[in-house]
């Protein structure tokens, strides 16, 4: 293992990205590197360390896999036992579909519904509302035809392990896999942190040239921690020597944790990925990095990488981002955690260090990754900028202002309150709030209160018939107070 390469590679991508502070596993034929670099917080002296913790966001896929697998050995579920069988209460738009999703298309994304992420800023739903709330998801795809990302079926998935085992996810993984593993500085979300003093902080980029969702490059700085818990696709906290012990049991075929063939099974490409350029994929496959086959397993990309598979999976959480590989063949593996919410670091981190264990040279991954960005924060603001033209000088009176206020309600999304605070109008949505800036007739931009997390959004009224619809989501809200 070239150790010099890999501290050379890391600072440089850190510093070109201004990534504040990172966590970064790699284990290659038994030797390890495990490292913290740079600060837990911008402004701030504390230094990351191996047992820093950082959120790892969407790699916590792979452990809810991973348990589900653990209570297939042990018999008490099947890959492809129907949903309805342990979750009577489960529903989708279609009786057909609701009676035939199997445990196996929760875990590869394949149930041809929208993704409907707004769900998850309310933060005032359990993971049981979640659930009742997918039968108003509508379908984009035909059942079991399309790859498509959704968070709400990790969450059926922890229901599921929490039916049949009759613990609750965070505490199932706490006692079969954190405590057996020996991961003492893990834990299942921000709730059950109870030591702050090593905690990474999460960052984002404050200036507002550029909308949040592209800002990939800028200076960045902390922001509030976004408080995710008990959320089997994505609340998992840890650190670089956690991350470390987690790549020897993957390394090891999920040994002690699974038996092998439940490990092949979840390892084993599931569905097909298509459409990669509008993809969780797409900066990967924009540059061509020498894959030939793009899959999903359960929990993981499953592909090749410079002919050899390879399963990888990123994360975000807003402030952190992260990336998990391993190659079973080589007896190789990665972890990176970021404090940094919007990057494409922990992508250009991956094909790096990927690189390195290979011993393959040619491509200078940050800077074809900066280059990505770069064009897609360009494209975007353009966009942006061009419906900002559109945007015409409204003087609202206060009968014009009264008629916003209410509360108006959706079967998917829930309730959403407007109110009027002088001539200001304002939207509250669970925990997420924002202010209304008048754009055109009836037709509002909503600045949302997550800065540098959320976008803002599009809000169109109908006075007459009481309806409210937020442009982005596609989503029409009926005033109900």
């Amino acid at each position: 293992m070239n150790t010099q390469l890999l501290n050379e590679t890391i600072q440089k991508t850190m510093s070109e990205w201004n990534i504040p502070g990172a966590a970064v596993a790699v284990i290659e034929d038994g030797i390890e590197f495990i490292h913290g670099f740079g600060i837990r917080e911008v402004g701030k002296p504390g230094l990351v360390n191996t047992d820093t913790v950082f959120a790892i966001g969407s790699t916590t896929k792979a452990f809810t896999s991973a348990l589900v697998g653990m209570l297939v050995d042990e018999g008490k579920l099947g890959w492809d036992d129907p949903v309805i069988r342990h979750l009577p209460d489960f529903e989708l738009y279609d009786p057909w579909i609701t009676q035939n999703v199997t445990v196996r298309d929760l875990l590869c994304h394949r149930l041809g519904l929208e993704r409907a992420q707004r769900l998850y800023y309310h933060q005032g739903y359990t993971q049981r509302d979640l659930m009742h709330r997918m039968k108003y998801l509508r379908p984009t795809a035909q059942f079991r035809t399309r790859f498509q990302y959704a968070n709400q079926q990790y969450g059926v998935a922890g229901l599921l392990i929490e039916a049949v085992s009759g613990q609750t996810w965070d505490d199932f993984i706490t006692k079969r896999l954190f405590q057996p593993l020996g991961m003492s500085r893990s834990v299942s979300g921000y709730d059950r942190i109870t030591d702050f003093s090593n905690v990474a902080s999460p960052h984002t980029i404050p200036d507002e040239t550029y909308p949040a969702g592209v800002r990939f490059l800028g200076e960045p700085a902390a922001i509030p921690w976004y408080k995710l818990s008990g959320e089997p696709a994505g609340s998992i906290h840890t650190s670089a020597n956690d991350l470390a012990r987690w790549l020897r049991v993957l390394l090891a075929n999920g040994a002690p944790t699974l038996k092998p063939q439940s490990f092949n099974e979840i390892t084993s490409p599931q569905m097909v990925m298509q459409d990669l350029m509008n993809s969780e994929l797409a900066p990967l496959y924009a540059l061509q990095p020498g894959t030939h086959f793009w899959t999903y397993g359960l929990g993981w990309w499953v592909m090749d990488y410079h002919g050899e598979k390879v399963l990888m999976h990123g994360g975000q959480m807003p402030g952190f981002n992260s990336a998990v590989a391993f190659f079973p063949e080589r007896k190789v593996g990665l972890a990176v955690a970021l404090n940094t919410h919007q990057t494409l670091a922990h992508a250009s981190l991956f094909y790096a260090i990927a690189d390195i264990l290979l011993e393959k040279t040619g491509r200078v991954w940050s800077s074809e990754f900066k280059m990505v960005a770069q064009a897609y924060m360009a494209e975007v603001k353009g966009e942006v900028d061009k419906i900002m033209t559109g945007k015409e000088q409204i003087s609202l009176s206060d009968s014009k202002l009264a008629s916003y206020a209410g509360e108006f309600s959706n079967d998917l999304f829930g309730n959403i309150l407007v109110t009027i605070h002088g001539s200001q109008v304002k939207m509250a949505y669970g925990n997420l709030q924002a202010i209304l800036e008048p754009y055109q007739a009836d037709t509002f931009i909503a600045h949302w209160n997550l800065k540098g997390l959320q976008d803002d959004t599009m809000i169109s009224f109908s006075p007459n018939t009481g309806l409210l619809t937020l442009v982005n989501d596609r989503a029409i809200y009926t005033r109900v107070k």
